[in-house]
């Protein structure tokens, strides 16, 4: 599309001996593909002996397997049972439910279900997971009954432009590489980061990988609106890009300001060090030792009421906003905060200048003119030390409430019914666990990411 270059495109020449990882090999693809055509096979015949028949419309892959776009440790294939319009949504999902749990018998496979807004259910085969995923036969995605439906449509729009320009879909793996490395692939509200089809849509808009991210460094967060003529999709979202299948959709909706606003701290170091890009695909490990954080509190989750991942992580994110704000307002500095998972542990951690504060505190008065002024006077005139005048406002220090930052977090969580926590300083909470997970939340601790160690390499011009 004629979009501007940063850099010259020698400077990245490196990316061709990462371009062999990225894509699978041919013995992986086919592999997959065998077993991906006899789960189908098996799955019309599960359909015409449940009686389904007249009800399903087609069976299709759909997701980036379908669209050739996958990355060689992502082997979960989306399968589409596409359903009349007649057919209520509690009976879509009820069928397929019963087609999920017949299909696993069928191929001696073992069947997790999951939940987001109603059960889903993964088959896992032979080192594949095939996820049947139910949705309406809809001539247009003007007519769509439920999110999902819209697939089939992102899955032909991808593969046309892809035939058109074949070396898209290369930009197209090493993207989803780039997003994954800076840990912002994925649209759940665990990630709030880039789903696989926006990543593919962005990179078709641009016309590759370079272009996108020399476009991407002049983003602004809450100004960037592609195409321009989506406007009207301008809402809360720091970023909207239009769904080129679906013009009343934002692709973009579920990307959160900090993933974005790595994407273009990201884009800003590439242009000026464009090896950072080979590096981050790369990998770089650092062998230094990350001392304990003293003045760091973790809190582990240990039991929660049943709820959809997505549901979940939502609230365990308003928990942590609960926790900081009611810090800060009691006058501790929370310097930074966390939602982490560690080996499937819901971690909230929260980074504080100190755990505690000194026993004195200011309560600053009004100004001495001011109608407020005797009833502040009538609350600390008999403290010790007395009201003070400081410029021209009343002034009194008085003996604090809340000093312990780990006793007030405590009481913040006592009104989440259902929940229950392991509270403690950072520093003897590490101590407990076992040495892989130590080491890696003491490097979260330290604000360390794979990327960022590249980033220093830039910003310290040593040699790649």
């Amino acid at each position: 599309m004629g979009h501007e270059l940063c850099i010259d495109s020698s400077e990245v020449a490196c990316l061709s001996k990462h371009l062999s990882s990225l894509e699978p090999s041919e013995e992986q693809k086919e592999r997959i593909s065998r077993l991906v055509e006899r789960a189908v096979r098996e799955l019309h015949l599960v359909v015409e002996e449940s009686g389904l028949r007249p009800l399903v419309r087609e069976i299709s892959i759909h997701g980036s397997f379908a669209r050739d776009t996958w990355l060689p440790e992502d082997t979960d294939v989306d399968v589409f049972v596409l359903f009349d319009e007649s057919l209520s949504l509690e009976e879509l999902h009820k069928s397929v439910e019963t087609l999920s749990t017949e299909l696993a018998q069928r191929l001696g496979a073992e069947l997790e279900v999951r939940f987001a807004s109603h059960p889903y259910f993964i088959i896992k085969y032979q080192g594949v997971e095939l996820e049947l995923v139910p949705a309406y036969k809809v001539e247009s995605p003007q007519r769509i009954k439920s999110a999902v439906d819209r697939t089939p449509f992102h899955t032909e729009y991808i593969i046309s432009q892809i035939s058109r320009n074949p070396a898209l879909k290369r930009d197209i793996r090493l993207f989803k590489a780039l997003l994954r490395r800076l840990n912002i692939y994925g649209a759940e509200i665990e990630v709030k980061g880039f789903s696989g089809y926006l990543a593919e849509v962005l990179i078709v808009h641009y016309g590759g990988l370079i272009p996108l991210l020399c476009a991407v460094s002049k983003w602004i967060p809450w100004r960037v609106v592609i195409p321009e003529t989506a406007y009207r999709l301008r809402g809360t979202a720091p970023l909207v890009v239009l769904d080129p299948v679906d013009p009343r959709r934002n692709a973009a909706a579920a990307v959160g300001v900090d993933q974005l606003s790595k994407l273009i701290l990201f884009a800003n170091v590439f242009k000026h060090c464009p090896a950072i890009l080979c590096c981050v695909l790369e990998g770089v490990e650092e062998e230094a030792e990350y001392a304990p954080d003293e003045n760091s509190i973790v809190l582990q989750l240990v039991k929660h009421p049943t709820l959809a991942p997505d549901a979940l992580a939502g609230k365990l994110n308003r928990v942590l906003d609960a926790v900081t704000n009611t810090l800060t307002r009691n006058g501790f500095s929370v310097l930074r905060k966390l939602h982490l998972k560690l080996n499937e542990k819901h971690l909230l951690v929260l980074q504080l200048e100190s755990l505690e504060l000194p026993l004195w505190e200011k309560k600053l008065g009004p100004p001495v003119w001011h109608e407020n002024v005797l009833r502040f006077l009538e609350k600390w005139a008999s403290n010790k030390p007395a009201p003070f005048i400081e410029g021209d406002r009343v002034v009194a220090v008085a003996p604090r409430k809340n000093r312990n930052a780990i006793e007030i977090v405590k009481e913040v969580l006592k009104v989440y019914k259902g929940f229950e926590w392991e509270i403690g300083k950072a520093c003897d909470y590490i101590q407990k666990l076992p040495m892989p997970e130590k080491r890696e939340l003491l490097k979260r601790l330290a604000g360390y990411e794979p990327w960022t160690l590249c980033l220093k390499r830039c910003m310290g011009g040593a040699e790649f």
